[in-house]
């Protein structure tokens, strides 16, 4: 068995699996320029999406594809070919983006920045208190990071709900709803978590129709991809609603263009997509478990449904 590593961090992926697999043959690059013509012969892919795009054309033999990202927009265009299986790395993100998230939320519920603009007044003075709990936190999305996300919101008393497609009830949501009925939950949600990935149908869903639903002091997190929200829409709703906030990670394109309003918008706070990186070592151990089922001819867990884009 032959597999191939493309990735900026691919002798340390090598380094971690290589040993585990003596058996298969291992080719590794950095840069695809830096791949031999035996390693594009491969039967196995492991490789971030948009660089697996770019050299699949060249991989005639390739059965299996295994990409370091959860996301894999990059790999659904329908002039590319189709001939491999598709996994991708979900079950890995979802403790980071809760540490992300819930980073963001305990700072403005326990007013960290008020309390230290007090502290440089040498101001010793009790705010009024503010807390999680009671509170309603809503998924935009109901797949593995979100349900990850609501087991934290459930840790702090908070109540999770979700919007998913299909509105199938998954635990830990208290209540999981369609997107057609979904939109009425959200006038509720205190906080609003969008955790969707990049399709044709989700293109631009988070559009002005959605910010018309969110409630005035919401504090709205985009940890999913930049093209599900229409940045116009979210740019008014913020402007109109000074005491809501957003925390965007990703956007549309990346990075945001510099004369961009949103950088200016003082409710809300951009940071480039950092919320939950690829680890090697995540994402090593999760393709080394994929790789024993391949290798004893078991059926790949996580496969992506190229129809629907996860």
């Amino acid at each position: 068995m032959q597999i191939t590593i493309l990735s900026p961090d691919a002798q340390q992926y090598y380094q971690l699996l290589a040993p585990q697999f003596p058996h298969c043959e291992w080719f590794w690059a950095e840069q695809t320029e830096q791949l031999s013509q035996a390693a594009l012969h491969s039967q196995v892919l492991l490789a971030a999406p948009a660089d697996a795009a770019a050299i699949l054309n060249d991989m005639p033999q390739l059965t299996w594809l295994h990409s370091t990202f959860a996301g894999v927009d990059a790999l659904l265009d329908t002039a590319l070919p189709r001939h491999y299986q598709l996994t991708n790395s979900r079950g890995v993100f979802g403790p980071l983006m809760s540490e992300y998230v819930f980073s963001h939320l305990l700072a403005l519920t326990q007013q960290h920045q008020a309390y230290r603009a007090q502290q440089a007044q040498r101001l010793w003075q009790a705010l009024p208190h503010q807390s999680l709990q009671g509170k309603t936190f809503c998924c935009i999305g109901s797949g593995n990071i979100s349900q990850h996300l609501a087991t934290t919101a459930a840790h702090f008393a908070m109540k999770p709900i979700a919007l998913s497609y299909s509105g199938q009830t998954k635990a830990p949501f208290e209540q999981v709803f369609s997107f057609q009925q979904g939109l009425q939950a959200c006038r509720q949600a205190d906080v609003v978590v969008a955790v969707l990935p990049n399709t044709q149908a989700t293109h631009n869903i988070l559009n002005q129709q959605f910010f018309e639903h969110l409630a005035d002091e919401v504090i709205f997190f985009n940890v999913g991809r930049g093209a599900t929200v229409d940045h116009q829409a979210l740019l008014a709703f913020l402007q109109q609603k000074p005491k809501a906030r957003a925390i965007i990670d990703v956007c549309q394109p990346e990075p945001l263009p510099e004369d961009h309003p949103l950088w200016q918008q003082s409710n809300c706070i951009i940071t480039p997509h950092i919320a939950a990186p690829s680890r090697v070592s995540d994402i090593s151990r999760l393709f080394a478990e994929k790789l024993k089922a391949y290798l004893a001819g078991q059926e790949l867990p996580d496969k992506v449904d190229f129809t629907k884009g996860y």
